[in-house]
Formats: structure tokens, C-alpha cells, sequence
């Protein structure tokens, strides 16, 4: 099978601009057949533009878009077969759940008896049977939104597609969504892409995350390559806590930093004497030792601190560690009851693998 015959959409050179804004830079991208693509970043980096070129409501200003190996840049939304999921639901409030999901079978002229199948099968796969005949006002939150899937899945769309669907939702009732969604797409196999600015949300249901910023991609890969091999500093930052350190490369493969202590480099980075370097070490990498603990190997680095904070947040515990030159070190612990917890002013020792340091590239 060809590159083209695996992926369902594909972005060559696709830009967008309003006016004299450049909203999204010429973008180059492919979503493969069945994946979960998630398009994760802040406000204003271009995700909702990218989507919104994919489905046709926005024309590209540059670029071609290919669904399925066949040219769709100029296709109108209605010819591309797309479903769309939005954050406010867009359900029509005097219809019953039962017509709002049968509505777009409707339009297609498909007949009565194979709408109430479908319909039927749709609202039972989101877990709604039986609430056929209720108005939106008088279903909740999540149950509207499962109503808004239902209606997306029912015609069997190539590519659904989904802005922000669980923003207005609270903690638990996200969470429990999220489980659905990912259910949901592993029984049909049909292509997502879903946008976020929520990086716990990503990571839980992407096969692959594009974090964008600024109307560019910034990084493309599974969870785990964002999480654990983050390319620059906004990358770092933006996906999970980290801790950053900037220094000089010396001979041998150490950081110097400017405060004065030397850092082991991993094996692997790519990186001259002589050069400035910045590196990330997430803080649930750093270990605490007793004093001479930590081993003599060379790659382990250890450096002794004293607790200026602790934050308890259920099963784990944020320690502040401050070295002897003023830094400042994040890590995470597995919470202990509270007599055996850190306090602030402990002396402490930590330590870490060289390993577990990421050496960043320089931001664009």
C-alpha cells in the first residue's frame, strides 16, 4: 500500500490568510486511515483554522487538500463527507434527540425505515437508548453532547471531526467523555481529528498529537514523543511540568551552567564544546537519595538542596528543591501521610540520570 492509499487526508502547502493576517502558515500534514489525530494548542495557533480548512468552511488561501488521494480544495463541505462535532452541541432545541440524529439522513433522502435503524443503533452506541423522545433542555450537558456524536456517526462520515467538544463539560463528566470517545472510535475504525487546547486531553486519546503555535506545526508525533522528547522550549512548557536549565557545552559531554555546576549530557545529544544548550528534566524524573545514595556511576548526577515548597495534591506531592546557587528544581513524589511528607526548610538530596535530561533546539 502507497503512502497516498494510507492516508485519509493529506495538506500540501496549505495556508490561510484573513485579510492581511496570516492565520496559518503554508502546512504540510497527513492523517492516516483510522487514526486519532489531535490538533493541540493555544489560543490563536491556528488548530480551529486548520480544521475548519479540512471541512470546507474556511477556502485555503494557498495549497491543495486531498481526502482519500482526490482533490477536495474546491469542494463545497456538503460534497466531502465530513462530520463535525462542535464545542456548543449546534442542536436544534425543538426537535427530540431521535430527530436531531436522524436529521442530516433525512436531508440525504435516505428512507424512514432505514433512519430509524440507524438513528436507533447511533444513540445506543453513545449510550442514550431510551432517551429517543426528550427535547436538548431536558437531557444534560453530557448527554447533549453524546446526542451531537450521535448525529456525526449516524451517516457514517469518512472523517470525524471535533472542535473543543468537552470545553464546556466539568472535570469528571471529561473524563468519563473522553473514555466514550475513544471507545467509540476504536468500534468504527473511522478517521479523527480532534482539536484541543487541554494537553492531559490530548495525551489521554491521541494516537498522534500536531502541537501548533503561532499558524505553524511545532511538533508531530505520539504522546510519548511529546511528552518525553519535547523539540524546543515552548514544546517543553506547553505539555506537562518541566524543569528548564541553560549552559555551556563543555569538552567530555558536560552542561555548564551559568551558576557554576557541571551537568552530565545524555549519550545521544547532538551537541558541540563550546555551544550554548538548554535542557528539560521533568520533575517526576528527579529521585531523592540519602547522602551518597545515589552511586558513583558518571551518569548519574546528585546535588544536595534544601525544600522552600510543598504542594499535596492527592496522590502525589510537588516538592520546590533550592540548590546552593539559588536554582530552582520541581519534582514529584508519590504522597506519604503527612508525618513522613518533606517540609519546607529539609535539607534534601536529589538525583537523576543523565538520561532523563532533554536537550532542546533553538525556537524559530
Amino acid at each position: 500500500m502507497t503512502d497516498t492509499e494510507q492516508n485519509m487526508i493529506e495538506l500540501q502547502g496549505v495556508s490561510k490568510e484573513f485579510g492581511t493576517f496570516l492565520a496559518l502558515h503554508a502546512t504540510t500534514l497527513q492523517v492516516k486511515k483510522g487514526e486519532f489525530l489531535t490538533l493541540l494548542g493555544p489560543s490563536g495557533s491556528g488548530k480551529s483554522t486548520l480544521l475548519n480548512m479540512i471541512s470546507g468552511a474556511f477556502a485555503s488561501t494557498t495549497g491543495k487538500i486531498l481526502l482519500n488521494g482526490v482533490d477536495i480544495t474546491n469542494a463545497p463541505p456538503r460534497k466531502r463527507g465530513i462530520g463535525m462535532v462542535f464545542q456548543n452541541y449546534a442542536l436544534m432545541p425543538h426537535m427530540t434527540a431521535f430527530e436531531n440524529v436522524a436529521y442530516p439522513l433525512k436531508v440525504r433522502g435516505v428512507s424512514k425505515a432505514e433512519i430509524k435503524d440507524k438513528v436507533t443503533d447511533a444513540l445506543k452506541r453513545v449510550g442514550l437508548a431510551g432517551f429517543e423522545h426528550r427535547k436538548p433542555k431536558q437531557l444534560s450537558g453530557g448527554q447533549q453532547q453524546r446526542v451531537g456524536i450521535a448525529r456525526c456517526i449516524v451517516y457514517s462520515p469518512s472523517i470525524i471531526m471535533m472542535d473543543e467538544p468537552l470545553g464546556a463539560l466539568d472535570k469528571n463528566l471529561r473524563e468519563q467523555m473522553q473514555d466514550e470517545i475513544k471507545t467509540l472510535h476504536r468500534e468504527i475504525g473511522t478517521t479523527f481529528i480532534y482539536v484541543t487546547h487541554d494537553q492531559e486531553e490530548a495525551l489521554n486519546m491521541s494516537d498522534r498529537i500536531c502541537l501548533m503555535n503561532h499558524g505553524g506545526i511545532v511538533q508531530l508525533g505520539t504522546p510519548d514523543d511529546l511528552y518525553f522528547r519535547p523539540v524546543n522550549k515552548f514544546a517543553a512548557q506547553f505539555i506537562g511540568e518541566s524543569n528548564l536549565l541553560t549552559g555551556t557545552v563543555e569538552a567530555g559531554g558536560r552542561l555548564k551552567l551559568s551558576t557554576g555546576y557541571a551537568l552530565t549530557l545524555p549519550s545521544n545529544a547532538k551537541v558541540a564544546a563550546g555551544q550554548s544548550c538548554q535542557v528539560m528534566l521533568r520533575p517526576e524524573r528527579i529521585r531523592t537519595v540519602a547522602a551518597g545514595e545515589a552511586g558513583s556511576s558518571a551518569t548519574v548526577q546528585t546535588v544536595a538542596g534544601r525544600v522552600e515548597g510543598v504542594t499535596f495534591i492527592g496522590s502525589m506531592t510537588t516538592l520546590a528543591v533550592e540548590l546552593p546557587d539559588r536554582t530552582v528544581l520541581k519534582l514529584k513524589l508519590t504522597s506519604l501521610p503527612l508525618q513522613s511528607r518533606y517540609k519546607v526548610g529539609d535539607a534534601i538530596e536529589l538525583c537523576w540520570d543523565a538520561e532523563d535530561l532533554v536537550v532542546l533546539q533553538d525556537e524559530a
